[in-house]
Formats: structure tokens, sequence, C-alpha cells
């Protein structure tokens, strides 16, 4: 009776079915596609963070130093003006009506000029208290100097007449000078020193439109150049007094630091990553507020690729997993139904296959095993008649067993008695080859020692040369590196020498200039009130000259300094020298008493070999001499044990003979059971 599909599968729990194992394996591969896409996103992610962050910091590192060229390189072009004699004059009060009113006429169209020629300036301002104020754009009448240090911006320029402040588009005064924060975005401003006088300098809105616009770095964010008063102007443009940056925690702790860096902050209550970079030469820094979704926006493209791939990868491994599975699970059970029938002696069965894979190998096996048992069983059959037959004869012969077994048992007692003196003659000569056997290995062991020591000995006397030959070559290197920084100290000597040859040509040329200096003073002299200002530069001069002749003197004192240095260096590199050719007659001659040891060494290792040798050739006849004793010895024990089992069982084959009869009878009743069993089978 054949068994079920139903009966089968639950046979088996679902855990341990083939198709559970199958699908699980398909799962191994893909789990493993899971963790390379999320290792493969982490490492995307983080590189790609990492590109950004590097990529933000580098443009405002450039854009930065955009900004700071274009300030210097316009404060550079107006600086003229503030250390312009007529300028300050005017301002000192030192020039009477009629000439400062031509003066003031003349610079205004001047600086108006430059100012609608320069495409980064929008207007440039001398204001002041005492005298008309004057600029290149109207303005109105008034204490102009006074309504601007009122300001909180002016306040500080007024406090510091040294330093170039730079401040934002939104000032009390704008109303006063005929401006607003449209018009210009950044402001420069620098007292003039001794007179109460500031110079204002404005910069165009394209100007810092155009540096700022390379930071414009997507939605949401936020890209600015924020001064020390608080204003803040973006890349669109606009500005405003305080609105992103200013007043947040995250910017105060970086205008502390007052060093560029990155951190990643909560802004609206959502997180930013904020850069800040300063300006080197002026009280400002520029700062960018930048999505942390911005960021990731690149890597999420990679995520959602990924979680595609993996769905796919986990739907088409569990359909080939249900479909391969389906298919051998099917063959399995047929193949166990027609084994069922074959188990309970149908031998007709013929196993078919439709798939050309191992289960059509494994059904043609089947088949051929079926064929060889149909034939066995045949096989059988016949002999079964045969064992019936031969039960008889073996009856007959067991009888003539017992009489050839009494006559062999009286040969074999004589026999007995001659092998065992045999034997003991054996034992006696056996004892005393073992005993020298014993004393031949001792000294054989001993030889191999001292052979052994030996050759340790020669290996290490080897590695000692090596290491001698090694240090040689290191201490011929030391003493090449020695005189190479012999000649280079001497070198720098020479060189010491010749800035000293420099420094007097700089003295020669200190003093022929402050001669020069003196000579322009007396002119200057001279010349009178229009000569005044040629009497500065000719005191600048002889300063210059001063200085040029103190530096040289400070420069003359550290050349000698080298040079006595330099000396010293020289001696203690000789005697360095010198210690290293005794270091290497030192390695030469331990390099020659390990040589004459090593000579030796292989002499005793000829002489210890000779002897192990000798000694071998002794094992040899010893073993030879002792196996053939010990060959006697078995040989005579053999036959004695021989010659006592013989009789023994010449004893017990006449027993067995007599059971022999029996089991014949026996064999009978079995071979005609076997007959009855055979005829199960269908074949």
């Amino acid at each position: 009776m054949g068994i079920s599909k139903k009966e089968n599968r639950a046979a088996i729990p679902f855990y341990r079915q083939l198709r559970t194992k199958l699908i699980a394996s398909f799962m191994v591969p893909v789990l493993c596609i899971i963790a390379l896409g999320v290792l493969s996103y982490r490492q995307a992610s983080s590189a790609i963070i990492s590109n950004y962050e590097t990529s933000v910091r580098e443009t405002m590192d450039m854009t930065s130093q955009y900004i700071e060229l274009v300030i210097e390189t316009v404060r550079s072009d107006y600086d003229l003006y503030l250390s312009n004699v007529n300028i300050s004059r005017y301002f000192a009060g030192e020039l009477s009506d009629s000439e400062g009113n031509a003066l003031v006429q003349s610079y205004t169209k001047e600086i108006s000029r430059n100012v609608k020629k320069d495409a980064s300036v929008s207007n440039l301002y001398f204001l002041s208290d005492e005298h008309p104020s004057f600029a290149s754009a109207t303005l109105a009448d008034g204490a102009l100097y006074s309504i601007y240090t009122q300001t909180p911006e002016g306040a500080l320029a007024d406090a510091d007449h040294n330093t170039y402040y730079l401040f934002g588009n939104l000032s009390d005064a704008d109303a006063s000078l005929g401006t607003d924060s449209s018009q210009y975005s950044l402001r420069i401003a620098k007292h003039m020193g001794k007179n109460n006088a500031i110079m204002l300098l404005d910069f165009t809105p394209d100007v810092m439109t155009q540096s700022l616009s390379s930071l414009y770095l997507g939605e949401g964010s936020y890209a600015a150049l924020v001064t020390q008063d608080g204003t803040e102007f973006y890349s669109d443009g606009t500005s405003a007094s305080s609105s992103v940056f200013v007043g947040s925690d995250f910017y105060q702790a970086a205008v502390s630091s007052m060093e560029s860096g990155m951190q990643y902050v909560t802004y609206n209550g959502q997180p930013y990553l904020f850069l800040y970079y300063p300006l080197a030469s002026q009280s400002a820094m520029i700062c960018t507020l930048i999505p942390e979704s911005t960021i990731l926006a690149q890597a999420s493209g990679i995520k959602t690729v990924a979680v595609i791939l993996v769905v796919l990868a986990v739907v088409i491994a569990a359909l080939l997993g249900y479909f391969l599975s389906t298919r051998i699970n099917g063959s399995i059970y047929y193949i166990l139904r027609q084994l069922k029938k074959v188990s309970d002696g149908n031998l007709t069965i013929q196993l078919k296959s439709k798939s050309k894979d191992e289960f059509k190998l494994l059904a043609e096996g089947i088949n051929s095993m079926t064929d060889s048992m149909k034939a066995l069983i045949t096989n059988v059959t016949e002999a079964s008649d045969a064992l019936k037959l031969a039960a008889d004869q073996v009856t007959s012969s067991s009888r003539t067993f017992v009489t050839a077994a009494e006559d062999i048992q009286g040969a074999i007692s004589e026999i007995e008695s001659g092998v065992t003196l045999l034997d003991e003659n054996s034992d006696d000569c056996l004892a005393q080859m073992d005993a020298l056997s014993g004393k031949i290995g001792d000294v054989t062991d001993g030889t191999r020692e001292i052979i052994s020591l030996t050759q340790s000995t020669g290996t290490s006397i080897t590695d000692g040369i090596s290491s001698m030959s090694v240090l040689t070559d290191s201490t011929k290197k030391t003493s090449e590196i020695t005189d190479n920084v012999i000649r280079a100290i001497q070198s720098l000597s020479d060189k010491s020498r010749s800035i000293g040859q420099i420094v007097e040509s700089i003295n020669s040329i200190a003093r022929e200039t402050n001669l020069l200096s003196l000579n322009a003073s007396i002119e200057a002299a001279r010349a009178g009130e229009s000569g005044r200002g040629f009497a500065v530069v000719a005191e600048q001069i002889r300063q210059l000259a001063d200085q040029s002749s103190q530096s040289a003197g400070q420069i003359q004192v550290i050349i000698d300094d080298i040079a006595k240095m330099t000396d010293t260096v020289v001696d203690i590199a000789k005697e360095a020298e010198s210690t290293v050719e005794f270091q290497e007659k030192a390695v030469s001659q331990t390099t020659e008493s390990f040589l004459t040891m090593d000579q030796q060494v292989h002499s005793l290792l000829d002489s210890m070999s000779n002897i192990s040798e000798n000694m071998q050739n002794m094992e040899s006849a010893r073993s030879t001499t002792l196996n053939a004793i010990e060959s006697i010895s078995a040989i005579s024990a053999e036959t004695s044990a021989g010659s006592s089992n013989v009789n023994t069982t010449v004893a017990a084959q006449r027993d067995a003979i007599k059971t022999l009869d029996a089991a014949a009878g026996t064999l009978q009743e079995r071979a005609a059971e076997l007959t009855g069993l055979l005829h199960r089978f269908t074949i």
C-alpha cells in the first residue's frame, strides 16, 4: 500500500522540511545584500557629507579671500586722501577761506570722478564740524562729524584713530548723509588722526552680492557677511540688523573664538550645519546655515535604490526557493512511494523522471538496484537447492577427519619436546644482546647531542659574523656622514663670512642714506614753508637709515656667533670621526676572531660526524645480530606453542566434526525455510 503526499509531509515538521531549509538558505545571501546595502549607504552618506563640508569650507575660504582682496584694494586706492597734506591742512584750519573753498571744489570733483570710475565704491565722505564736509555726493549742511560720532559705529571710529572699521549698511546717520541701505552694502570708517574729521567709504551692493553669490547652498540655506555692528548682508543683496546669526548662541561662540570652523546646531527646531569663517583683516565673519536634509539629499537617492534592490532580491530569492523546493519535494515524494512498493516485495517497479537532473540519475540507480535484486534472488533460489546436497556430503567427510586427527596428534608430541630445549638457549643469548644494545644506544645519543651543540655554536658564530659585517658597513657609512657634516659646516662658515660682507655693504648704504637725508633736511630748511613736506620725508629716510644700520649691526653679531658655533661643531665632528675610525678597527678585529672560531667549529663538526658514522655502523651490526637471535627465539617459541596448539587443536577437531554432523542436519532445515521466503518476491 502506497503513502500519500499528506502522510509524507505530516511525518516531517515544517521547520525541518527541505522547502523551509532551501528558502532559508536563499535568504542568507539576501541578508548579506541587506547588510551590504546598509553599510554602503552609511559609507556613501559619510563620504558625501565629508565632501560637502570640505567643498563648502573651501568655497567660504575663497569667498573670504576675495572679499578681503576687494576691501584691501579699495582701501589702498583711497588711503592717499588720508595722507594728503593739503586735506590734512584743510581740516587743521591752516588754509584761508578762499584756499579752503578751492580745495573742497577741487577734491569734490576729483573723488566724484574716481568713484564713478570705480565699480566697487558708491560714495566717499569727509565729515567735519569745524570745516565744511565734502563728498562724492551731495551732503546736507550741519555738524556731520558730531552726527556720525553719536552713532554706535561713529563712536568706535572716534575712540580709535588708528583702526579701519568695517560696518554694515544700517546706520542712524544715513538720513543726514543723504544715503540709505539700498545704496551701499558695507562702509569703512577711519578717523583722520589729529584732525577732528572722519573718512567714510561706501561699497556698492553689487560687490558684496557677487562675492557672496557662490555661497548659495540650496533651498532653506542662509549665507551672510556679518559685521561687528551686527549687520547681516546676505547673498541675495538684503540685510538686517539682527535676523539669523546675530544673537544666537552658536554665533556668539564663533565670534569669541574668531577662528574658522563648523558645527551642527539647532535653528528653529531643525538641525543645521553652521560654518563660519572670519575675515583676517576685518572684524567681520562669513556665516552659513545649511539644513542637514539638504546635505543628505544626495545620499537619499542611494538609500532608495538600495531599498528597491534589496526588496527585489528578497522577492526573487523567495520565488526561486519556492519553485525549486516544490520540484524537489515532488520528486522525493514520488520516489518514496515507489520505494515503499519495492519494500513490500514488488520488484517489477520502474521509476520514471521527467527532469534531467540528479533525480533522473537517482531514478535510474533505483531501477538498476531492483534489477540487481531480482537477479540476486533468482541466484539464491538456485543455490538453496545445491546447499541441501552439500550438507549430506559434509556429514560423510566429517567421519574421515576424526581418523586423520588421531594420527597427527602422536607426531606432534615428539616435535614439542625438541623445540622446548631450543627455546631455552635462545632466551639466554637474547638477554646478553639486549644489554649490549643499551650501551651502544647510550653512546649514540651522547654523540648526537654533541653534534647538535656544535652545529648550534656554528650557527651562532655565522650570525655573529653577519652582524659584525653589517656593523662594519654601518661604521663606514657613519664615517662618510661625519666627513660630509664637516664639509657642510665649513661651507656654512664660508657663507657666514659672505653674509658679513653683505652686512658691511648695508652699513655703507645706510651711511650714504643718512648723508642724503641730512642734505635733504638742509635743502628743506632753505625752502622754508614749501619744503616742510620734504623735510618730513627726509626725516623718515634718516630714521630708516638708522634702523638699517642697527639691524646690520645685529646681523653682524649673529654672524659672529654662528662662526664661533661652526668652529666648535667642526672640532666636535673631527673628534667623532676619530672615534668612528677606532670603532671600525675594533669591529674588524672582532670579525677576524669570529672567523677563526668558525673554522675551528667546522673542524670539530667534521670529527664528530666521523664518530657518529662509526657509531651508526656499530648500531646497524648490533641490530642485525639482535634481529637474528630474536628470530631464532621467536621461531622456537612459535614452534613449541604451535606443537601444543596443534595437539590441542586435533583433539578439538574431533569434537568439532561431531558438531559439524549435527549442524549439517540443521542446515538442511534452514535451506528449506530460505526457499519459502524467496518465493514471496514478485520477479
